[in-house]
């Protein structure tokens, strides 16, 4: 009898020959999925608008290209990745990110390499519409996507965290970027920001990129796995996992009103931001402001939204997302007002502050509000849907703000346009309910 019981117990225990087989103890692997995506966003940074900015004097400086004409081949290889978009989502969800991301970022590296080697204005669109494209509709999309696949209960931290990348990224790299042109040139830069891609990237991405935790045999969030479960707890697990995600497919959220308020909102956002940032840094020199002063202030606005994200991913897993957006909203209108009277330091330092936290803390919430609405079975093809849209405001954002500047001579006039969106924008917001899923069949 004792041998037959040590037999069943020896059959009940996890085998540790399979290699596959995932820890059962120690640090959730979703932590690990964050630091991967910490290092994609920073590494993002060398293809973002206010890094683009930086080279837009120098540019126009040597080879007499307009502001506009500038933005024209971001605005192109922003829509163009908003169109791949719609190919790569479904292929997340499928197959994970590890290879796609892996390509995106060797190719990218090795493109803004060639950057530093262009004569002519082909060259120039040819690189930067193809590495906006890789941004835009590989890049991004795939840092969006991955973490809402690993956290639902922590969803919102585990954005937070992977959104310090990004925070990051958008004032080191364009420091960096600006150090490096002010010692030695534009084109040293350029060719700087591809290595510096290539060594953070490649080897992450490859070794330890993963699609889901179910395929490790884990659950989102960190929770225990079946066989260390009795059958109550197991059945406990489920009914609360069930309960707290519910998961639309694509075409019922296509169904849902709040749908197309969010993807308006969504688009009109950033419209306004890209147009901010890419003419941030040829603003603030406009105003009188020194190359080193206009970099600081942007590493100023953009450092602020560190801790900014981090309060935002802990409001949206405590308060509804929606009010977390509006709050943000409220900020940023106050910040683009601020911005219109930046002369000296000391105001583009306060700025800084405020629009840099409500950017850093509504671009958070509205990654997670999606997923929190729509759940996260199908969020790569739904993502993939709002991405072209919000990529084409996206595209438009720059080159309408740079027209405005060739026709004008100065950018007040579009600053108050966005004055303007941003109070639509937070109206919108306000209706933006949650909506409700009639067919329960795909709940999970």
């Amino acid at each position: 009898v004792r041998s037959k019981v040590r037999l069943q117990e020896a059959n009940t225990q996890p085998s540790r020959k399979n290699p596959q087989e995932p820890l059962r103890h120690g640090m959730y692997y979703g932590w690990v999925i964050v630091w991967i995506t910490v290092v994609s966003a920073i590494a993002s940074g060398v293809n973002v608008n206010p890094t683009i900015g930086v080279f837009v004097k120098p540019l126009t400086d040597e080879f007499g290209w307009s502001r506009s004409v500038i933005a024209g081949a971001v605005a192109v290889g922003t829509i163009l990745g908003g169109v791949l978009a719609l190919a790569i989502g479904p292929i997340i969800d499928r197959f994970g990110a590890r290879w796609i991301l892996f390509i995106g970022f060797l190719l990218m590296g090795g493109l803004l390499i060639a950057l530093s080697g262009i004569h002519n204005l082909w060259q120039f669109y040819a690189i930067i519409i193809m590495t906006r494209l890789l941004l835009q509709g590989i890049i991004n999309l795939t840092n969006q996507t991955v973490l809402a696949k690993w956290f639902v209960r922590k969803r919102g931290r585990a954005l937070a965290y992977g959104n310090l990348g990004q925070r990051f990224g958008q004032g080191a790299v364009p420091f960096a970027a600006q150090m490096i042109i002010t010692a030695a040139s534009w084109r040293i830069a350029a060719a700087a920001m591809g290595f510096f891609v290539w060594g953070l990237t490649l080897i992450p991405v490859l070794l330890w990129m993963r699609r889901q935790p179910e395929d490790m045999g884990l659950h989102p969030d960190g929770g225990q796995h079946p066989d260390q479960m009795d059958i109550r707890a197991i059945s406990n697990s489920i009914d609360t996992q069930a309960s707290s995600e519910i998961h639309f497919t694509l075409t019922q959220a296509l169904r849902t009103k709040t749908f197309y308020v969010l993807l308006a909102t969504l688009c009109l956002t950033s419209f306004v931001n890209t147009g901010v940032n890419f003419n941030l840094i040829p603003y603030l020199s406009d105003q009188g402001l020194t190359d080193s002063q206009a970099v600081t202030i942007l590493l100023i606005w953009s450092f602020t939204g560190i801790p900014a994200a981090l309060l935002s991913g802990l409001l949206v897993e405590r308060l509804s997302v929606q009010w977390v957006i509006v709050g943000f909203q409220a900020g940023m209108i106050i910040g683009t007002v601020l911005l219109l009277s930046v002369d000296i330091l000391w105001i583009g330092v306060v700025f800084a502050l405020v629009h840099g936290a409500s950017f850093a803390g509504s671009l958070l919430a509205q990654q997670v509000i999606l997923a929190d609405y729509y759940g996260s079975a199908h969020l790569g093809a739904l993502r993939g849907v709002v991405l072209p849209w919000q990529m084409a405001a996206n595209a438009v954002g720059p080159l309408a703000a740079t027209l405005v500047f060739d026709i004008r001579g100065g950018y007040t006039a579009i600053l108050w346009v966005y004055v303007v969106i941003q109070s639509v924008v937070l109206l919108a917001l306000l209706r933006a309910n949650p909506p409700k899923l009639h067919n329960t069949s795909t709940i999970h």
